[in-house]
């Protein structure tokens, strides 16, 4: 990488941690309420397998990432996951076993662009938090496998309009080598030095989120020594560049930190080992891009996993970069 590249990413760095220093202290979404007309935004996951565990076809699954009021955002629970019904409303849950009817379909989308249709078979809501419901995917063109990779999106709402093409591939040998480097240049503007080699990496997507312009997203870890004896400190990087003339720069960057602290028997890391970071993870990988908003750029959905719980956030592109708008629904054990 060039030096003229390394100021032009710090420059593109050091706005992006002013923008999100200033999100840092943003509200929780409200709750869904009674009354009103309520969209809802999916999750749509592929099953992983064939077959079930009784032998039988396996079924995909949908679950809420946030209802949409209005052009509102709002949560699934009262007062954010929680190990209680008590989190869920009923109107929320009214909401979702209307969504969950058998035989309804909704369009299918993968990467901004519609991609097939989701058709409920029934609400697979338990007592644990578990808000999916079971569909069958159909691809739109027959004869099409779906892609046990696929991680979309569906919505109940007016049906949006794709701005860009369809790409959804992992990013290539050139393409994550540049990512990585962005990755170490956003990590020392957090006063933490390493190299790209020290960085365990989650795969690198290539996708668009608006049309003419590649955008790479992944996450990654760097795990370094505090001023501590046997304690480190962890920091989560949730990364993505735009191409813009051939050159790839960050319009979105999200980081979570903990520490970690060695018990008596472990030895320090070695190169290429990641430490248990247990109850402080915040794991938040790259989940999908949808055309939520009319005549504006995808938004970027991230999932994030906790230690037994996980949710959804929703990042909208704001001027030239993009700004947390929404966290919430998921569930938790």
């Amino acid at each position: 990488m060039l030096q003229w590249e390394r100021v032009y990413l710090a420059v593109c760095i050091a706005i992006l941690l002013v923008a999100e220093a200033s999100l840092a202290q943003k509200p929780p979404a409200p709750a869904l309420k009674a009354g009103g007309k309520a969209d809802i935004l999916f999750a749509a996951e592929a099953p992983q397998t064939e077959k079930d565990e009784t032998g039988k076809p396996a079924l995909a699954s949908l679950e809420p990432i946030a209802f949409v009021v209005s052009g509102q955002l709002r949560e699934c629970y009262q007062f954010g996951p929680a190990n209680s019904e008590d989190a869920i409303s009923k109107t929320v849950l009214d909401r979702l076993n209307r969504a969950y009817a058998p035989g309804h379909r909704y369009p299918l989308w993968w990467r901004g662009v519609a991609w097939g249709e989701a058709e409920s078979v029934h609400a697979c809501m338990d007592e644990d938090l578990d808000l999916t419901g079971c569909f069958r995917f159909h691809p739109g063109v027959a004869g099409n496998a779906v892609p046990k990779d696929l991680k979309g999106t569906a919505f109940t709402g007016k049906l949006p309009a794709a701005s860009h093409l369809a790409v959804r591939l992992k990013a290539n040998s050139q393409e994550r080598a540049e990512f990585l480097q962005a990755a170490v240049a956003a990590f020392a503007v957090e006063h933490i030095r390493t190299t790209a080699q020290r960085i365990h990496i989650e795969t690198v997507w290539k996708t668009q989120l608006r049309a003419g312009s590649t955008a790479l997203a992944s996450s990654a870890l760097v795990q370094v020594p505090s001023g501590k004896l046997r304690t480190y400190q962890s920091t989560r990087l949730f990364l993505v560049l735009e191409e813009n003339n051939g050159q790839y720069a960050p319009v979105l960057m999200h980081f979570h930190k903990t520490t970690v602290t060695l018990d008596g028997a472990a030895s320090p890391p070695k190169l290429g080992e990641e430490l248990d970071e247990e109850n402080g993870t915040d794991k938040e990988v790259f989940f999908d891009n949808f055309p939520l908003y009319a005549g504006e750029p995808d938004v970027v959905i991230t999932r994030h996993s906790y230690y037994e719980d996980w949710n959804y956030s929703i990042y909208r592109r704001i001027g030239a970069r993009y700004q947390l708008v929404y966290t919430g629904c998921g569930g938790g054990a």
